[in-house]
């Protein structure tokens, strides 16, 4: 082969090696965070996204800073399981985030966001969130055109399965209730979220202004 082709092939090689080594440094960047706040469960999720974006071609990780790409990959799964919602056990606010890995929340909240589109994750994403978080956020049609959460399906078909015709009017009803009680909640799950995001966004255009009125302060005094 001509020194062209073995150049390039060089720089490939070197391209590979720099993606591992930063992919490992950002793996334990995010470890080390998961180990002090959060369960080995939502660890898993956490390197799990971290292999994602490790195969993904679009994303050039070792581009940015190492801090960032961490912080952002926590955010993703704090968000994808709701732990940004006072009431979960392993509860974390974006300060807490922020602060451990020094990086600023209107960062991440955009590498966050632009993760979830590059691999596609959305809210109930398996492999990125507990299967109870998942489970209820997939809704499955029966045959019959009753849609439910998959997390009433193992249920639904063993009490219907036991019961005779009119048994099973009267439970296709009450698992439409059901239906619709799961749906208010998978919706006060999502407001929820979309609450969250707002305050986020409220907070950074708040402090941009405070920022913007010391810059003014600031040209005034020279």
């Amino acid at each position: 082969r001509n020194s062209r082709v073995i150049e390039m092939d060089g720089r490939i090689d070197m391209t590979k090696a720099e993606k591992t080594k930063r992919l490992d440094e950002i793996r334990q960047l995010v470890l080390a965070f998961c180990e002090e706040h959060l369960s080995e469960e939502l660890a898993g999720y956490a390197l799990r996204l971290c292999e994602t974006l490790g195969r993904k071609q679009k994303i050039s990780i070792t581009r940015g800073s190492k801090e960032i790409w961490a912080a952002s990959i926590v955010y993703v799964i704090a968000r994808l399981n709701f732990l940004f919602d006072s009431e979960s056990e392993f509860f974390l606010t974006a300060d807490t985030i922020c602060d451990y890995f020094s990086t600023k929340k209107s960062t991440i909240g955009s590498k966050a966001t632009y993760i979830e589109n590059v691999c596609n994750i959305g809210l109930g994403a398996e492999g990125f969130c507990s299967p109870k978080i998942s489970d209820s956020l997939t809704l499955v049609e029966l045959p019959n055109g009753l849609v439910i959460p998959k997390s009433m399906l193992p249920e639904f078909k063993f009490v219907v399965e036991a019961a005779n015709d009119e048994e099973t009017k009267e439970l296709e009803e009450f698992m439409a209730e059901q239906q619709r009680h799961k749906a208010r909640e998978i919706a006060e799950k999502k407001d929820r979220h979309a609450e969250i995001n707002r305050k986020i966004a409220k907070d950074k255009k708040r402090k941009k202004k405070e920022n913007n009125k010391e810059l003014g302060l600031f040209d005034l005094n020279l």
